[in-house]
């Protein structure tokens, strides 16, 4: 099985919010993440999801240190995904090549 870490980026691949960006904040259990994107989804309003429902990308940004300190925000959040978000094409080529 998969380990998810906080910091981590993910995609949605079903319910509303498919293919959008998340980073992972929280890992509550062995199959469900809660995560944020800083926009519709904050850090006061955590989305909670199972991971068979998320790709998961090797991409980690370290916030645990902010976690722990609660100085995590928002805009934070929205310039890690943007930091460690895929280029559109690259995402495009892995997709056709699954």
């Amino acid at each position: 099985m998969e380990e998810y870490k906080s910091g981590q980026l993910v995609r949605s691949l079903a319910g509303r919010d498919k293919g959008e960006l998340f980073l992972v904040i929280k890992v509550p259990g062995p199959r469900q993440v809660l995560l944020a994107n800083g926009r519709d989804r904050t850090l006061k309003r955590l989305k909670k999801k199972n991971i068979a429902h998320l790709q998961r990308y090797h991409r980690r940004a370290e916030i645990d240190d902010l976690l722990k300190s609660q100085k995590l925000t928002d805009s934070q959040v929205i310039r890690f995904i943007k930091e460690l978000a895929p280029k559109e094409d690259a995402w495009k080529q892995e997709v056709l090549r699954n």
